[in-house]
């Protein structure tokens, strides 16, 4: 036994110089079944807000669950439900400013909202501070996020005028006041269910749903707003960017932008693929990681968490034939994704400990223990089964974003 565990970690010692990052584990019934829901981390744990499914109705008040990091386990938050409390909603944003989580616009089940909310994750509560300004409208499918004392809301269709927007929004996390930017240069098509990323002084904006000549229109560029200068900039790539796309999720780490999935309504393909973004070099670059990768997907969230990105939820077409050919169904997902950035020899042999079956007996109580402990997280988890629904053509609200 202990030479199959040699020969494990010798296997790994030759390959861990090649590809550090590895998805390590997936839980298929390890998160809250939801799609076009919105997260945040505060600390060790992550926060997701809303989204639903095809098959339930949306709840009066929002729904939040708490992933602990640190143990691995979803809890549903049971906050005391108050008129200070939103409704239930999809479509909408939510950003970390210290241990305070802001949630604004969404589509509930009646229409948008242009409402910010706060929630407190030390009492667990929520309230609605008083804003003033040029408060944007109603709004769904937009981005957001948070430089400095600063919100940044870009972007989204905007119920008021039926259409999608390319406005950009300033909200001060301590006056509370709105302002609509006066802003120039390259500014980024109308668009909504994009991703924004904060990055310094600036906010990155790529991909989404724009409305081009009549059709549908997915922008690959990557553009940028200085939040100083507030000048639109669009730098020249040295490398071919991914193609367009919508509902993917994106994150920052180590001074990276990385992208994942989304779906392209003109080639009807949910994708699966990685990248990531270089601000200084401005070079695109293609990830390939070790283990298995999540289904390609939409609409789910992605979160990072010192060094391991925590991707769940979402949709799938059920089945994907011969061609590339999608199914006319979609599948809702509750499983739960980790990609390690940098995983630990030890991590990596306890994942093929568990792979291959391996007999644990003679291994070290503590490295017995741990790997127990891993298996039984893979059986413990939300009892929950996948939901299908037939694809529908896209409306500006309702459940078919």
């Amino acid at each position: 036994m202990l030479s199959q565990v040699k020969a494990i970690i010798n296997k790994f010692q030759r390959r861990i110089h090649v590809q550090k990052m590895q998805w390590t584990f997936c839980f298929e019934r390890g998160a809250p079944q939801k799609v076009n829901h919105a997260a945040v981390a505060v600390e060790n744990k992550i926060y997701s807000f809303g989204g639903y499914c095809s098959d339930q109705i949306l709840p009066v008040f929002i729904d939040v669950y708490c992933f602990n990091t640190s143990t691995l386990k979803w809890t549903r938050v049971n906050y005391e439900e108050t008129s200070e409390s939103p409704k239930g909603c999809y479509g909408h944003s939510v950003v970390a400013y210290k241990h305070l989580i802001y949630l604004w616009g969404g589509q509930n089940r009646f229409s948008a909202s242009n409402i910010l909310y706060c929630f407190d994750t030390k009492t667990q509560s929520w309230s609605k501070p008083v804003t003033s300004g040029m408060i944007p409208k109603p709004t769904d499918g937009h981005s957001a996020c948070v430089i400095r004392d600063d919100m940044y809301i870009f972007g989204g269709y905007e119920e008021g005028f039926d259409n999608f927007s390319q406005k950009t929004y300033k909200l001060n996390l301590i006056t509370f006041t709105w302002q609509e930017l006066n802003t120039s240069g390259a500014l980024p098509s109308e668009r909504d269910f994009h991703t924004a990323s904060a990055f310094g002084n600036r906010m990155y904006i790529f991909g989404g749903r724009s409305f081009e000549n009549l059709h549908d229109y997915y922008p690959n560029d990557i553009v940028y707003l200085d939040v100083d200068t507030l000048m639109w900039i669009k730098p020249v790539c040295s490398s071919a960017n991914p193609c367009g796309r919508r509902s993917h999720s994106a994150i920052v780490y180590n001074g990276e932008i990385y992208i994942f999935g989304g779906y392209d309504g003109k080639q009807e393909k949910h994708m699966n693929d990685v990248h990531k973004y270089n601000p200084v070099t401005s070079v695109w670059t293609e990830l390939k990681f070790l283990g298995t990768p999540p289904s390609p997907r939409r609409r789910h969230c992605s979160i990072i968490v010192d060094d391991l990105l925590y991707l769940f939820g979402g949709s799938s077409p059920t089945y994907i034939i011969d061609g590339g050919v999608e199914s006319n169904s979609l599948k809702e997902h509750c499983d739960l994704y980790i990609l390690e950035f940098s995983p630990s020899l030890k991590m990596l042999s306890q994942l093929k400990i568990m792979e291959y079956h391996i007999d644990t007996r003679f291994l070290p109580v503590r490295l017995r223990d741990e790997i127990d402990y891993l298996i039984s997280l893979k059986l413990h988890a939300f009892e929950t089964t996948a939901v299908m629904h037939e694809r529908r053509d896209y409306t500006a609200f309702g459940p078919n974003l």
